[in-house]
């Protein structure tokens, strides 16, 4: 047979190719077992799982009721109801977490059972929370606990939310509230979890015929407004964070209490065929210096960022397209000025931008530079991510929560690990979420954590200082308005939450799998 398009070459190529990979997979050297003290766990979320309690209804509560299934133009969402009841539930569960072998459990904080009106904190909530946590102890585990999960209560909202002057103070006042009640119990702290997400409740792209999270912002609002109401939760986030830190490290006993805020990564293409393309540090620089917002279009006034003061203009005959605050600029000016927005929004969605708030990259109206380094240890998530430069318009599947169709990508984590250790040299990674959505007892789940796993263990090979490792999620949850189904769930035991009165824990190949990996420390 002929040389048909040089199939023969590639052919030869290839198998040439083929003996040398599988001696450098021979040669190559083994990651090792991870350290006796590495802290291997599992996680939970309290608006995923706790019962849904009218009288202490959050901002995610109001957002499902807002979207109930049948409901014409709008994206459905399922209520959690009772979830998985985690809130009388939780011995059971604490339990499962220890017969796997967890050295660590993740839980969250209903700030809206904490404080139901404002000011006014309940002593039962908290006393609910320290026996949780008592529970977590006695079972040989440390307990992580993070402050705001997503959600916070409809009374913050109802007074400016995210976006008030005085949010920030809201949140040290409430994080102060909860370290008296836990503080001598909790040695790791997570202020505010993957804080890079929640620009989706105030940004939409236009495609979108609504916004996608809660709070969402009034369906005329112009680019304009949805960036400078995206840039004041940065900032106030940042703000937030700090204030927590600096009361949960105050008092007797805050020096062994280390906190941080989990911001998530996604993975990006390194390199492609054979040329290195560092596509996260491109996006990251990006984020470093978009001009899409800045300092001179807008000056902080009583907290809240405005329009900077100018002169007014001569009158022109002709309005220019450009210009993404200026008025009323016609359907081509209104369309660049969207597309102008997006880009924004999206290189803050795509880059790592919490991390580079606390390294001290993001200018100042953003993250203030005394917000600046304040977290203790290098907190975050890692789920999604493609090796491949044309699979990367796939990721938008993590951002309208298909999540069973975005793509998965082991080194990607490693390359995150190496990443964020460069940026921190001096402090440990605690990996906070990692896991996959798929059916009951697929493959795809338990060769996900293996995979992940081995890419913590080549990490810590290579000095890494990672020091944990927390598969999300125990259990089946109400995967944030999402109906029941494999592209929701992740847990390693399997509930039907909407078919079984008794909510029976079921163990999946994934927790069997799991479970070998915490014995062996390690793949």
């Amino acid at each position: 047979m002929g040389n048909i398009g040089g199939l023969r070459p590639r052919l030869l190529s290839n198998a040439r190719e083929r003996p040398r990979r599988l001696l450098r997979r021979l040669f190559r050297r083994a990651p090792g077992a991870l350290p006796p003290d590495f802290l291997f766990g599992t996680a939970t979320s309290d608006h995923q799982c706790e019962a849904y309690d009218p009288r202490y209804p959050d901002v995610w509560d109001v957002w499902e009721q807002a979207h109930p299934p049948g409901r014409e133009g709008v994206t459905p969402y399922t209520a959690r109801g009772r979830a998985t009841d985690f809130w009388t539930r939780w011995p059971e569960d604490v339990e499962l977490a220890r017969q796997l072998g967890c050295r660590a459990f993740r839980i969250s904080i209903a700030w809206s059972r904490v404080e139901p009106a404002p000011g006014a904190f309940s002593d039962e909530a908290l006393a609910h929370y320290r026996a949780l946590v008592d529970g977590i102890v006695a079972a040989g585990m440390e307990p992580v606990v993070t402050l705001m999960h997503f959600v916070w209560p409809v009374h913050v909202e109802a007074r400016g939310g995210l976006r008030a002057a005085a949010f920030p103070d809201w949140f040290g006042r409430y994080a102060r509230q909860v370290r008296d009640a836990l503080g001598d119990r909790v040695r790791y702290w997570i202020t505010i979890n993957e804080p890079n997400a929640f620009i989706f409740g105030y940004f939409k792209p236009v495609w979108m015929p609504e916004f996608f999270w809660p709070p969402g912002l009034p369906p005329d609002s112009r680019p304009g407004d949805m960036m400078r109401a995206t840039a004041e939760v940065i900032r106030n986030l940042f703000l937030a964070n700090r204030a927590a830190r600096l009361e949960l490290r105050a008092g007797r006993g805050g020096e062994r209490r280390l906190v941080a805020a989990n911001g998530y990564y996604l993975g990006l293409p390194n390199r492609l065929w054979r040329l290195p393309i560092p596509l996260m540090r491109w996006v990251d620089a990006h984020a470093r210096r978009e001009q899409g917002w800045s300092e001179e279009d807008w000056v902080i006034r009583e907290g809240r960022l405005v329009d900077r003061p100018s002169p007014p203009a001569a009158p022109r005959l002709l309005e220019p397209p450009f210009g993404l605050f200026g008025p009323g600029v016609g359907p081509l000016g209104r369309a660049i000025d969207a597309l102008g927005a997006f880009a924004t929004i999206f290189s803050f969605g795509a880059s790592n931008w919490w991390h580079l708030g606390m390294e001290g990259d993001l200018p100042t109206f953003l993250c203030p530079e005394e917000c600046r380094g304040q977290q203790d240890y290098v907190a975050f998530d890692y789920y999604f991510g493609t090796s491949h430069l044309l699979n990367v318009a796939n990721l938008m599947h993590v951002l309208e929560r298909r999540y069973g169709h975005a793509p998965v990508w082991a080194d990607g984590f490693y390359d995150a690990l190496k990443y964020l250790q460069g940026m921190f040299p001096t402090q440990p990674i605690f990996v906070i979420e990692n896991g996959v959505a798929g059916p009951l007892n697929s493959t795809r789940k338990t060769r996900y954590l293996r995979e992940h796993v081995q890419a913590v263990q080549r990490a810590h090979r290579d000095g890494i200082n990672v020091i944990g490792y927390l598969a999300w999620s125990l259990t089946t949850n109400r995967e944030w308005g999402l109906p029941e189904g494999p592209g929701s769930d992740f847990g390693l035991y399997s509930i039907d939450l909407d078919n079984d009165p008794s909510l029976t824990r079921s163990m999946t190949s994934a927790a069997a799998q799991y479970a070998a990996l915490i014995r062996h420390r390690g793949a």
